[in-house]
């Protein structure tokens, strides 16, 4: 069996180990309106495809073209069946943008959802915007043109799926109110994902020395009164808070980074 005979399911096992870094920007205006988006560079997945592959078998399979498009992301949700109806609520606003080529080692997604209130906000905090599933439904959209996808590839994606990037994030209680941000760890949730069996392989990329770096920047409206956690670094107005750790140390200790801030 070819290595790349089922390229999406790589991609999907390597959508959050392969995420060597993550940048999350938050702007919050005065009226609780803002902006959430998270930028994500996984370059290092293509690197690894081309070594396990080699340039001639990535052509084969179609990923030798460059993409660089932004995908409305109303236009793919309906083929997501993982999300609910107040997920798809909550990400019909948003677009992605998309940028892939192999021979310049790029490959990048930038999610961008625009909300209108605290509670929006603290859900997508709490990664109801980072779902695998919109995702992976675009890459297979763009990768197959019209052609669906043959059935065993949809069944090997679905057994084989990996923790994403909202599986971290709902192990914290997010709470987001006019002056404050709350993330709170809830052992319940941690303890479940951390008892899932695939949950292994992510022990074995930290315990091997593997970093995802992972950078929080919130743009506040007005300056910062007391922030709790030693891992938010404060700018010279204290409008903007910036917070950089690896992500897979908050799957071995969430609890230090949990935080509260005050504005």
């Amino acid at each position: 069996m070819k290595f790349l005979r089922y390229p999406l399911v790589l991609l999907f096992l390597g959508l959050l180990a392969s995420c060597y870094e993550v940048n999350e920007e938050i702007v919050i205006n005065e009226d609780g309106s803002g902006t959430y988006l998270t930028k994500m560079d996984m370059g290092q997945l293509l690197e690894m495809m081309q070594s396990f592959a080699g340039e001639e078998e990535l052509t084969k399979e179609g990923l030798d073209r460059a993409i660089d498009t932004t995908i409305q992301m109303k236009d793919i949700l309906d083929s997501a069946k993982d999300l609910s109806a107040e997920q798809k609520a909550l990400m019909a606003r948003g677009t992605m943008k998309m940028q892939m080529d192999i021979k310049k080692k790029l490959f990048k997604i930038d999610l961008l959802f625009p909300y209108t209130g605290y509670s929006s906000l603290q859900k997508l905090m709490e990664g109801q915007g980072n779902s695998g599933a919109g995702i992976t439904g675009a890459f297979k959209g763009l990768m197959g043109g019209s052609n669906q996808p043959p059935r065993d590839t949809t069944k090997i994606i679905d057994e084989a799926r990996e923790p994403d990037m909202q599986d971290v994030s709902g192990i914290y209680e997010v709470t987001i109110k006019n002056g404050l941000i709350s993330r709170k760890t809830n052992e319940a949730k941690y303890k479940a994902l951390m008892a899932r069996p695939e949950m292994e392989q992510m022990k074995k990329l930290q315990s091997s020395g593997m970093e995802i770096q992972y950078t929080t920047t919130i743009r506040l409206p007005r300056p910062v009164k007391k922030a709790d956690n030693a891992i938010i670094k404060l700018s010279e107005d204290k409008k903007t808070v910036t917070m950089k750790y690896n992500l897979l140390d908050l799957l071995e200790s969430p609890e230090k980074y949990a935080y509260t801030i005050e504005y």
